[in-house]
């Protein structure tokens, strides 16, 4: 009865310590979570331009601001989803033309946070930045291969 007293804890244990333990996991790993982290883009970016204090401050409130329009386009397009695969029975694609549209949107939303950052940027920034812009836009794209928010295109 004893042995099985133990065990009991024992168990009782290891499930609370699975429990912590995976909360833990998933709150770390949730880049949503972690707003004033910069991306590997991000970081990328002001490294290679050299940013100074100030324009790296100035470049996090563009970060924060590309990022809530973002959010609010996801949230658009999740509902825009939610909306198309609910009328698959009665072969409703009306939603289509909304998730292109918001495909649109989001890429001219990032395309004029580049265009921001750029005028942020000194001339021989402005040089370095057209060089690697493109270098950019793919560590951008692995961020969202790695956490894809709504319909992705393949």
């Amino acid at each position: 009865m004893n042995v099985l007293k133990i065990m009991g804890a024992a168990l009782l244990l290891l499930f609370v310590l699975n429990v912590v333990s995976l909360g833990l996991l998933l709150r770390l790993n949730r880049p949503h979570d972690r707003p004033n982290r910069p991306s590997a883009a991000a970081e990328f970016l002001m490294h290679e331009l050299k940013f100074s204090p100030v324009q790296r401050d100035y470049y996090q409130q563009l970060i924060k601001q590309h990022r809530s329009k973002i959010r609010a386009i996801e949230a658009q397009r999740a509902e825009l989803r939610h909306a198309l695969f609910a009328g698959i029975a009665q072969n409703d694609t009306a939603a289509l033309a909304g998730l292109r549209q918001l495909e649109g949107k989001t890429e001219w939303v990032t395309f004029q946070h580049f265009q921001a950052v750029r005028r942020l940027s000194n001339l021989e920034q402005k040089q370095r930045f057209d060089h690697i812009i493109q270098e950019v836009l793919r560590k951008m794209g692995a961020h969202e291969r790695r956490h894809p928010q709504g319909l992705q295109h393949h």
